[in-house]
């Protein structure tokens, strides 16, 4: 079994072949995933701490800002998938330009 690159499409047996405990409701749901289960306002939550958390690892010249930048793009791009998340609004997220602090 492939991982998914996006951690919001993770189901339980992903987490489990990870070695990373679960949340909680992905325990009590293994067939779904975190972005499946999330509430409208944790995904808006989710993202402004995902932008943050981009911001600062900008800052920083940290060399993990493309690795966390391109699991931010594979959650926002399945949010979409799950009509979850507009197109425009995640061609606005993800803009590299907007991405470059």
């Amino acid at each position: 079994m492939t991982q998914p690159t996006s951690e919001l499409a993770w189901l339980l047996a992903d987490y489990r072949a990870a070695g990373v405990d679960a949340p909680a409701r992905v325990v009590a749901h293994p067939d779904m995933s975190e972005g499946e289960l999330m509430s409208d306002e944790e995904i808006e939550e989710f993202i402004k701490d995902s932008v943050a958390t981009l911001r600062i690892l900008s800052d920083k010249q940290s060399a993990q800002f493309d690795r966390v930048a391109g699991i931010f793009r594979a959650d926002m791009a399945y949010l979409v998938t799950l009509g979850r998340l507009e197109e425009d609004e995640y061609n606005d997220l993800t803009n590299t330009t907007n991405l470059r602090f």
